[in-house]
């Protein structure tokens, strides 16, 4: 069974109305050279002003967190999660290991003074970022707020010019190379993470040659007990060679740049949840209606004031 249902979720993703907040968060010029040791820049810093700070500071993490707040509470259950993943194209079996690896961020998220967990494992929005792991990409810094620079720096690190998309190796090879030692449960998170990223924009276009890969083991053992042609050439080298063959065999699955910068604002959610609504996903449909519903009260509210 496919873990993701559905079309395939790539290309640009549109806006949701009202349900997001627009890109003022991100840096105006990726091409700096990155401080890493800077994770808590100045409003002067910044280039705004301290108001705007407030406001804005967190607003990347908030958005990849509200799609699964369709009710606009600022908390999120582990069956929201669970309908969100549903939502998203997700199998019924991944969306359940999914949801029961988010629960352990829960405690995470507490508000100020909460010190015991909360027993529904729920999870507040607006402390999502207390629940940032180590080894990951560094694209978030501790406070929440997304940073380009550091971004562009993983991003343009572990891929080829022109540096629009990643392949599955180049994805294996830069979350192996971000680990940390001892740091079990943030390498965990970070295979758990990038490989539910590949499934929603890299599966789809994936494709693995089987024939070829059968043709290559012929080749090697041969048929009525006689040795093939290729034996000796995979007994010098059978590492190389099964690497070999398996990136002959293997082709597309590539993610796009832009679908990752999506889903860390949480952008594209609602491009693929519309997609999926659109192709006859009942969770998709439901999961929108309970979006708009909460956006139409948000403005009710709005106006009244």
């Amino acid at each position: 069974m496919s873990p993701i249902h559905g079309d395939a979720a790539t290309g640009t993703h549109d806006s949701y109305d009202g349900v997001h907040g627009d890109d003022s968060y991100l840096a105006s010029d990726g091409h700096e050279e990155v401080d890493d040791n800077n994770d808590n820049d100045s409003p002067e810093d910044s280039g705004r002003d301290a108001n705007e700070f407030k406001v804005d500071d967190n607003e990347a993490m908030i958005g990849h967190g509200e799609f699964f707040d369709a009710d606009g509470d600022g908390i999120f259950s582990p069956i929201d999660t669970f309908r969100g993943f549903r939502a998203l194209g997700y199998s019924l079996v991944i969306s359940l290991f999914s949801t029961m690896v988010i629960c352990t961020m829960s405690y995470s998220s507490l508000p100020a003074g909460h010190w015991l967990p909360d027993p529904f494992f729920r999870i507040y929005v607006d402390g999502l970022h207390k629940a940032k792991h180590g080894s990951d990409s560094g694209s978030f810094k501790r406070d929440g707020r997304f940073d380009e620079k550091r971004f562009d720096k993983f991003w343009s690190s572990h891929t080829d010019a022109p540096h629009e998309e990643i392949t599955p190796v180049q994805l294996y090879h830069a979350v192996a190379e971000r680990r940390l030692a001892y740091d079990f449960y943030g390498m965990f998170a970070a295979i758990f993470e990038w490989f539910a990223t590949w499934l929603l924009f890299g599966y789809p276009s994936f494709r693995f040659n089987s024939k070829l890969v059968l043709d290559e083991i012929i080749g090697l053992f041969g048929t009525n007990g006689k040795a093939g042609t290729k034996a000796d050439d995979v007994t010098k080298d059978a590492k190389e060679w099964v690497i070999d063959t398996l990136k002959a065999a293997c082709s597309g699955g590539n993610v796009k740049k832009e679908d990752v910068v999506g889903l860390y604002d949480g952008t594209i959610f609602y491009t693929v949840m519309d997609r999926q609504a659109d192709a006859g996903n009942e969770w998709a449909k439901a999961w929108r209606r309970k979006h708009e519903r909460a956006h139409a009260n948000k403005k009710l509210k709005t106006t009244v004031s």
